[in-house]
């Protein structure tokens, strides 16, 4: 392999932070229009980690949280995973839904998370292929709510282990003044990743 996924110099960690503000600024447009409330979205932190690293990193393996995953496709194979903990979810859906109704397995709120999820992922993947002129699509998302390694386990199975490191994005909700967290989390075969960061050097 040219690269090493943990070692990424700066550049290339710049210009990945760039495509996932460039994503963000579009998905709180969409979003501010689709539940009529004031939304801010931040990424203070990007992390390149290995796979075996981020239940612990995210709250431990055992930590129940709301999932939502994309199969991503085309110029590169993998997925996409977006992490919510069952006290965000359930602000998140109390927040936008102004109900008391709190069941995150309700599928109304179930619902709510799972567009959520796919708005924020699919501006991600079009800036991803705006920037670095790749053909990438992503799946219909799939919501589960389960313990964060199941999740991780479950993906690497569909992938046959071929992921070894992750792209972590701590991701911060403010909807209408309310602070909620969450994360994504990025899991690309090895090759993949190789075409992402040979686009991006070709930018110097």
């Amino acid at each position: 392999m040219k690269y090493e996924m943990l070692e990424l110099n700066d550049f290339q960690i710049s210009a990945l932070r760039e495509i996932v503000n460039i994503g963000v600024g579009n998905a709180v447009t969409s979003l501010s229009k689709m539940i009529g409330k004031e939304i801010r979205i931040e990424v203070p932190r990007l992390n390149v980690e290995l796979i075996e690293k981020v239940p612990d990193i995210s709250g431990g393996a055992d930590a129940i949280v709301s999932g939502v995953i994309m199969h991503v496709t085309g110029d590169v194979e993998g997925y996409i995973i977006m992490m919510l903990s069952e006290e965000t979810t359930i602000n998140i859906c109390k927040t936008i839904n102004g109900s008391k109704n709190t069941d995150i397995m309700d599928p109304l709120n179930q619902s709510l998370i799972e567009e959520l999820g796919n708005i924020l992922a699919g501006s991600y993947v079009s800036s991803l292929s705006d920037f670095l002129m790749l053909n990438v699509k992503t799946s219909p998302p799939m919501q589960t709510f389960d313990m964060l390694g199941a999740i991780i386990d479950h993906i690497l199975i569909e992938m046959s282990q071929k992921a070894e490191s992750a792209l972590l994005f701590d991701t911060s909700f403010m909807i209408e003044g309310t602070r909620m967290d969450g994360m994504f989390l990025t899991l690309l075969d090895p090759s993949s990743m190789e075409v992402i960061l040979e686009r991006i050097d070709q930018m110097v």
